[in-house]
């Protein structure tokens, strides 16, 4: 009776033990809360440890420089006092602004211009390779004294990307490790500022362009006629408006003068930039694109040199009486620029794809000769300019 007694005293003790056991198990299993706070613990760590003082970046790897431009997130433009450059942020890649557009895309670029544009003093520091395959120079970004690649990643704007042999690839590679269990932003977060949807609203085109800013952050449709190809990518015109559509690395042969198309899940873009540049559509993809129709003919619309505004960007426009002022061939692209003014002195530019031999340019235009142009309008660094792969549409009087 004793050693039954004592044998249900042991086993009822081994069931509440391990009744506990599992009471703590169940505990364990509970998920752990997340913590989605954003520090940037490596960048206030981290120090400028170089000689940068009365150097200069192109020509030492490291020194002063003053903000041109700033592009997207990863990239900006830079002068060192003699010369204007582009710099490819080393060991980042934020998603893209420009040509396309990706979720949190924009808010990077956001936060890497207002990083820039506010600073006091920004320094860039080479390491490796001094520039990349599209002839921009690479460099670890300082602005007051703080590393903004590495800030990028801490603020989960950017993954940690070619940064093997390179000074900071520890921290990068660290900072993302820790950045990363945050699930912030590019690391699960929905972009609010993003439109998820696949096909977009269909707007005409000028809507789109008297109104730009409304569909800055919208998928959109769009229908038009093809009435230039630049080098491969379409003008698109629509009831005395037009727009230029970048199609990146796709292409399609519905893509041509004279067709009428149909194309969803665009973006509005500007190049360079909103300020001094053109609107854009990009985000262009082949199996979106509808053919409506072929062979249709647009007439430009006549107007003059001192009536171009805004609303006309991306329009297909003809304007007479134009005097050639001067002519520049560029020695890195081996495009053309031709600057020609009406006669109150009103000036403009054409410009004229490298397809075009110097010699053609040299034939068709002499300094105070008159022209009539005709193509569709773009602006760059502020100057509103036709573009054109051909001389087809200049007339020499």
């Amino acid at each position: 009776m004793k050693n039954t007694f004592l044998y249900v005293l042991v086993l009822f003790a081994f069931v509440f033990t391990l009744a506990g056991c599992n009471g703590e198990n169940d505990k364990e299993k509970e998920p752990e809360e997340i913590d989605t706070t954003l520090y940037t613990t490596y960048t206030d760590e981290t120090i400028m440890d170089f000689t940068y003082e009365g150097k200069n970046f192109v020509t030492d790897g490291a020194g002063v420089v003053t903000l041109s431009r700033c592009t997207d997130g990863d990239t900006a433009q830079f002068s060192n006092g003699t010369m204007t450059f582009a710099v490819r942020f080393l060991g980042i890649d934020t998603p893209e602004s420009t040509y396309r557009i990706d979720p949190w895309g924009k808010s990077a670029s956001a936060y890497t211009c207002d990083k820039l544009e506010n600073a006091t003093e920004i320094v860039l520091e080479s390491d490796g390779a001094r520039m990349d395959g599209n002839g921009r120079y690479l460099a670890w970004v300082w602005y007051d004294g703080r590393l903004l690649n590495l800030e990028l990643i801490e603020q989960a704007f950017s993954n940690a990307r070619g940064t093997t042999d390179t000074k900071y690839e520890d921290v990068v590679y660290d900072a993302e490790l820790k950045t990363q269990p945050t699930q912030r932003r590019i690391w699960g977060e929905l972009d609010p500022n993003y439109d998820y949807s696949l096909e977009g609203t269909q707007i005409s085109i000028e809507e789109l362009v008297t109104n730009s800013a409304l569909y800055e952050t919208s998928k959109i449709v769009v229908t038009g006629i093809v009435v230039a190809e630049i080098e491969g990518h379409p003008y698109i015109y629509q009831d005395g408006y037009g727009i230029y559509l970048y199609l990146g690395f796709e292409n399609s042969v519905k893509v041509a003068v004279g067709n009428e198309i149909r194309i969803e899940g665009l973006n509005l873009t500007y190049y360079p930039d909103k300020e001094t540049g053109s609107p854009q559509l990009t985000g262009f993809k082949k199996r979106n694109i509808e053919l409506i129709s072929e062979g249709n003919v647009v007439d430009p619309r006549v107007t003059e040199v001192a009536d171009l505004t805004t609303d006309d960007l991306g329009s297909y426009l003809s304007i007479s009486g134009l005097e050639v002022v001067s002519i520049f061939t560029s020695n890195n692209t081996g495009d053309h620029t031709i600057t020609v003014k009406d006669a109150t002195g009103n000036e403009m530019g054409l410009h004229i794809t490298k397809s075009v031999s110097v010699e053609d340019i040299e034939s068709m235009f002499v300094i105070g000769s008159i022209i009539d142009a005709t193509g569709p309008l773009s602006r760059y660094m502020g100057q509103y300019q036709f573009e054109l792969n051909s001389l087809e549409l200049i007339i020499k009087k």
